[in-house]
């Protein structure tokens, strides 16, 4: 439905749309700094200043009342780790990724939720003598580690004011390796024997007359040559030209060459890095190549193994590939270097949306680990749990994660460990620091849950919805209300009444803005992260009493509502202010939750540039809480979950605001957005508890 009753027109996707929030779309219609259209998603229901579901592009404006984080990505020329070897990212054609773990530093091949290309004019540029090079772009999220075990999210542009304000430079480091189970546990086929004669053959070896031919002057090469045919158990021939070489001819079905090794499993990448040292190496720190292809792959390989790994063309135009002890490198130094801006080559900026949230990257022979680009779910390995094992660990849950309210009594290790760093800049946020540490891994009140479900895909999934708790409402209404009174100084033309001051982003008030709503974004992540760890550590101990199998857990999906982020729409750079509406890029895997008592979803974005690439947040209030106490029958709500065998909490009025009937029905809503979304797996409560 297109309504045409300001200054730009207003697209909804719902037939049904209160007046108040009908109002309040008129009123963002009328913004001068709007941009092509309001869209409005099937969700909708009035708010404060503007309607719930509401997705608002500005030109050099910021709304705090419309309320994030951009998008952060890299330039064309840094590289991704697929199972296949290092590719370009500006190249990507559908192949899986590897995304890092940072709780035990593994990687894994995944599809990604989603491959970004956005226009970019410029990247922060972070290049050392000590292995770093990256172009980020501003809002970049870096993962930076304090020491081996202790690491944090840092927003590029943060990192390159703090580093170019301190003398030495900001002394934290960046994480260069990983270890691999590989791409196949099977691995490529070799045993160990087999595979140390192949490796050396890549290096050392020719064809004749379908015999494998080795030649060598250096004994140390002789001798271990002998060692491994015979290890191998493999015939040969050997005998001294007149010249002093050595040749050893043997038959075995080898390709030279170790490009055809990349699907090698954990033990076999231990055997190939040791042993190219040998051939094409010094025996301990450096393999060379004039072979780029296998210079990439050992690359990967000293990197998979936990060492630090860089790629250096020599000046015979030979590849050399050194390996250190150190997987962290830093990017203080004396003299420091500075973190400066550099234009982008082509215009864009890339990424990937992986369920970790951080990548393997590369440029220019550095590997670095870092960040990607709410609401989050698992999916267990289960299938079934049974109603009284599920009962407990809803009480268990209950134990370890405060709702409503109620915070954690003292601030413990468990939780600093993922406690974004702070800087002190972030006015608010030092305010409410103390606040925020104790409210780190709850749940909160209102709308938010821990749910429990049944997928359509046969497996039982954990759902959280939480966000940045007390820190985020501070934030927001201070800078609302620093808006509201520089409004009346600049004598705006956006009515008060309207509850839509703003903030020019060009302003220092602006400014600070986006970075303590930047820190708020990153502290809800942290917040469902914590609970997630702790809900899995119940399940898995659940699941080991009653017998029922390992647990094992897939990567969460994390989404985020309520915020703004600066993105490229028909043509222009815009700030995209999402408000109780998440992100809908084409591929884009999102979760779209019911209320209590109906269905969930888990969804894949179409991309559709009308919505600015948007849907809807959930199912959308159909009454208001003050409305659901008065109108809803207490015992019809209880016997509507009971009838499905919900575990839930309902148990006397004051609960009535998040019953399931406050809520609009959730199938008309996905109807509604069927041209922002497709539906992938379809999600039963079992078992809820509301904040």
């Amino acid at each position: 439905m297109i309504i045409k009753k300001g200054k730009i027109p207003i697209k909804i996707w719902t037939d049904i749309m209160e007046s108040g929030a009908m109002d309040q779309a008129v009123n963002l219609s009328n913004l001068p700094f709007a941009f092509k259209h309001i869209a409005i998603m099937p969700d909708t229901h009035q708010g404060i200043g503007c309607p719930i579901g509401s997705v608002v592009a500005t030109n050099g404006i910021i709304v705090p009342n419309l309320i994030g984080v951009d998008i952060g990505c890299v330039d064309k020329d840094t590289e991704f780790l697929s199972p296949k070897g290092w590719v370009k990212i500006s190249k990507y054609k559908k192949e899986e990724v590897a995304q890092f773990n940072p709780q035990d530093n593994y990687i894994s091949f995944t599809k990604p939720l989603a491959y970004i290309k956005e226009k970019c004019d410029r990247f922060i540029k972070i290049k050392t003598k000590y292995g770093v090079d990256q172009m980020l772009s501003e809002d970049h999220r870096c993962l930076i580690y304090k020491n081996d075990f202790d690491y944090f999210d840092m927003n590029a542009k943060d990192l390159m004011d703090k580093h170019n304000s301190l003398k030495l430079g900001y002394r934290h480091k960046i994480k260069t390796s990983f270890y691999s189970e590989g791409y196949d546990s099977y691995g490529v086929g070799y045993n160990e024997e087999m595979l140390r004669v192949l490796v050396m053959f890549s290096a050392d070896g020719s064809y004749s007359h379908k015999k494998c031919i080795l030649q060598f002057k250096k004994q140390r090469k002789i001798d271990r040559a002998e060692m491994l045919l015979r290890d191998a158990d493999i015939l040969y021939n050997k005998s001294v030209h007149k010249n002093g070489i050595t040749r050893i001819s043997f038959y075995a079905n080898l390709k030279k060459g170790l490009t055809d090794l990349w699907n090698a499993n954990k033990d076999q990448l231990h055997i190939i890095a040791e042993e190219c040292l040998y051939w094409d190496g010094n025996q301990k720190d450096c393999f060379y190549t004039s072979r780029k292809e296998e210079a990439d792959f050992i690359h990967y390989v000293f990197a998979s193994i936990g060492y630090r790994s860089v790629i250096r063309l020599d000046r015979k135009n030979e590849y050399r590939v050194f390996k250190y002890n150190n997987d962290l490198v830093g990017i203080a130094g004396t003299p420091k270097t500075k973190i400066t801006y550099s234009k982008s080559k082509d215009g864009y900026k890339y990424c990937f949306t992986v369920p970790t949230s951080y990548l393997v990257l590369r440029r220019n022979g550095n590997i670095f680990i870092t960040g990607n680009c709410g609401m989050c779910a698992v999916r267990t390995s289960l299938t079934e749990i049974p109603k009284e094992t599920l009962k407990i660990m809803m009480e268990e849950i209950r134990k370890v994660i405060p709702v409503g309210f109620n915070k954690h009594i003292k601030y413990e290790s468990y939780q600093s460990r993922l406690m974004p760093e702070l800087s002190d800049d972030l006015k608010i946020c030092q305010q409410e620091f103390e606040n925020a540490c104790l409210s780190l891994g709850t749940l909160g009140g209102g709308n938010h849950f821990i749910e429990i479900q049944k997928g359509s895909d046969g497996y039982i999934w954990i759902m959280i919805h939480s966000g940045s708790r007390n820190l985020g409402k501070q934030v927001a209404e201070y800078y609302n209300n620093l808006a509201i009174e520089l409004n009346k100084k600049w004598h705006s033309e956006v009515p008060p009444s309207w509850e839509l001051a703003y903030l020019p982003i060009d302003s220092e008030e602006g400014q600070a803005y986006i970075k303590e709503m930047n820190y708020c974004v990153k502290f809800a992540l942290a917040n469902r992260k914590l609970m997630m760890e702790r809900i899995k550590y119940i399940f898995e101990t659940m699941v080991h009493q009653a017998d029922l199998g390992e647990c094992v857990f897939e990567e969460m999906i994390n989404i985020a509502h309520n915020y703004a982020s600066l993105e490229n729409h028909f043509g222009e750079n815009v700030w995209v202010h999402r408000k109780g509406a998440t992100l809908a890029r084409e591929d884009t895997i999102g979760i779209i939750p019911g209320s209590q008592g109906t269905h969930s979803y888990i969804v894949k974005g179409k991309g559709n540039p009308q919505s600015f690439m948007s849907c809807s947040h959930g199912a959308g209030r159909l009454m208001s809480r003050s409305k659901a106490k008065e109108n809803l029958v207490l015992a019809d709500e209880i016997k509507l979950l009971d009838d499905q065998g919900i575990i839930h909490g309902i148990r006397d009025i004051s609960d009535l605001d998040e019953a399931p009937s406050s809520y609009k029905n959730i199938d008309e809503v996905m109807d509604n957005q069927k041209d922002l979304v497709d539906i992938i797996i379809t999600l039963q409560p079992l078992a809820v508890i509301k904040g």
